[in-house]
């Protein structure tokens, strides 16, 4: 049986986290070029960007030459529930 705290590794969570810190450094090159997520795209809302470290997306918006991160969350997750509450306010 597993334990809680086989799912807490610190070494994942380093190699997580080392990962994040990489997904967004590679935004401050052409943040604008990244791909819209298709949930709200299929919605008509084209003011966030999302870019991904599988299984996690990380979904943004440029505001000028700033960009802010939304929501990092593991994909696997019923995103388009997700991105409704976070970002529509549904």
């Amino acid at each position: 049986m597993a334990t809680s705290n086989e799912h807490d590794d610190p070494a994942r969570a380093v190699h997580v986290l080392e990962r994040l810190e990489t997904a967004i450094e590679g935004l401050t090159t052409n943040p604008a070029c990244r791909s819209y997520p298709r949930e709200l795209l299929a919605l008509g809302v084209r003011e966030y960007r999302q870019t991904f470290f599988k299984p996690y997306r990380m979904i943004y918006r440029v505001v000028g030459r700033r960009v802010y991160v939304y929501l990092i969350a593991d994909g696997r997750r019923d995103m388009q529930t997700l991105l409704a509450r976070r970002l529509l306010g549904g």
